[in-house]
């Protein structure tokens, strides 16, 4: 499954040409001034947005005084947001944008204060007998094979994922069909999670036959009773076992690594136990 992907723009990210980081350390605090001499400027714009969180609009003298700030300083970050397109101002008040506002829920995230499960697809494409799979080129689970998967973008549904998710790791048009099954998978390592992810388990039908390797990794056909031995643990059971059931399951995995081997898979549906 890819989780490289991301879920949505992330304005906060320095390495997206198409998505500035209006809260980059590296922006000067005026033109003649070094763009690594003023290591606040993360900070201050991480409090100028946590203020409009819980305060819908604001005045330039109310985030002034909330923020025990220097106006020109203060001035200066405004006019970054605004151009970054995360504040607008409406007369004398300051508000967050339509794309200000999707930033919301990620926050904590994006500004490392907190660590959450990632949403994925993990699409399991079938065709006469055969499910595709793909061997990772990249981590977490390289070298393993799995099913085609990645991240849910902001404005998609679980469908649409799945559906993306196929032709733009296989190339195949695909038709889906249900949500099989809603898993919360977690990856330990010497006694810390260090993956964490919800995995909504589609499965989808293939329209056409010809796969198309991309960078993600080799992809191949397999009998679906003829997994290949190095298969990602979870992606295991999923094939096996709750594809295969008539009602939807959800659950909880965690699978234990060791020195870059998955073992010690423990599975457990919610108010039953495999």
């Amino acid at each position: 499954m890819n989780t490289n992907t991301p879920t949505s723009p992330n304005p906060l990210n320095t390495n997206t040409p198409t998505s500035p980081n209006p809260l980059n350390t590296n922006t000067p605090t005026s033109p003649k001034s070094s763009r690594t001499n003023n290591p606040l400027n993360k900070k201050e714009r991480e409090n100028i947005f946590e203020i409009f969180i819980k305060n819908k609009k604001m005045k330039f003298t109310e985030i002034e005084k909330m923020l025990d700030i220097r106006s020109n300083l203060l001035n200066y970050h405004l006019k970054i947001m605004i151009e970054e397109g995360l504040l607008g101002k409406e007369e004398e008040m300051y508000c967050l944008t339509k794309e200000g506002e999707k930033i919301i829920p990620f926050y904590a995230h994006l500004t490392n204060k907190e660590k959450g499960s990632l949403v994925i697809c993990a699409v399991a494409i079938r065709r006469r007998g055969e499910i595709c799979l793909l061997k990772r080129n990249k981590r977490p689970y390289q070298g393993y094979w799995g099913m085609i998967g990645g991240k849910v973008r902001l404005e998609e549904s679980i469908e649409e994922t799945a559906v993306r998710e196929a032709l733009e790791e296989t190339g195949l048009t695909c038709k889906f069909k249900k949500v099989a099954s809603v898993l919360h998978e977690r990856v330990k390592d010497s006694g810390t999670v260090k993956h964490s992810f919800i995995i909504f388990l589609c499965e989808v039908e293939a329209e056409t036959d010809d796969l198309v390797e991309t960078e993600e990794g080799e992809v191949k056909w397999f009998p679906i009773n003829t997994l290949p031995e190095n298969i990602i643990p979870s992606d295991r059971l999923m094939i096996e076992k709750l594809l295969k059931t008539r009602k939807s399951n959800i659950g909880k995995v965690m699978i234990e690594e060791v020195e870059d081997e998955l073992k010690n898979l423990e599975y457990e549906e919610y108010g039953k136990r495999l």
